[in-house]
């Protein structure tokens, strides 16, 4: 036999008759090291049952643009109180709380809004069949004044055009043009 048959019988040998047995260890069997040189993980606790849980914010408006750097509030003005399925406009509101004038040419369609439910979840966004024109409008609005942005229009129905049920919602919307974001307050409106 040559040298090179007899290695490999022996390492076929070896590997086909154990010597020594071995015991099964699972994954579940090794402790957990400490972590060296650090601070343990942060575990996380259910919060207690005083403590409120906010669930996360979802939105679909757009926020691609800086906010207006000059100094401004921004709101909606219109009902509190509305009956589903009748259609109502809320104004987006400016008011230019600097001392320079606020000066904005963007387009007839840049102020998207969302209505938002009792539980956090968007029941209406911004009609995607709006007829939005190539129209600049222009909005200027001089230190201490308010000015009119745009118009959001709602009939008190969710995307799928049915009527939403009794109850209190959020309005919110975003001007998002002229290269600036200008993020209104929160509306509150109670359907009937």
């Amino acid at each position: 036999m040559s040298r090179n048959a007899v290695l490999t019988l022996a390492l076929l040998g070896s590997l086909l008759i154990p010597t020594q047995t071995y015991a099964q260890v699972s994954v579940a069997d090794i402790p957990a090291l400490p972590l060296s040189g650090a601070t343990q993980p942060n575990t996380p606790t259910a919060p207690s049952p005083t403590t409120p849980v906010t669930p996360p914010t979802v939105t679909t408006l757009p926020a691609v643009n800086p906010p207006l750097e000059q100094p401004h509030t921004a709101r909606l003005e219109g009902p509190q109180s509305v009956q589903a399925g009748q259609a109502n406009m809320w104004n987006v509101l400016l008011t230019n709380t600097g001392d320079k004038a606020i000066d904005l040419q963007h387009g007839a369609c840049d102020v998207r809004f969302e209505v938002v439910n009792a539980a956090g979840q968007v029941v209406r966004t911004t009609p995607k069949d709006a007829i939005c024109t190539l129209q600049i409008v222009g909005t200027n609005v001089a230190p201490g004044q308010t000015g009119e942005l745009q118009k959001i229009r709602w009939e008190g129905k969710n995307d799928q055009k049915q009527n939403v049920p009794a109850g209190t919602y959020t309005i919110r919307s975003v001007f998002n043009g002229d290269g600036v974001l200008i993020r209104p307050a929160d509306f509150s409106v109670t359907v009937r």
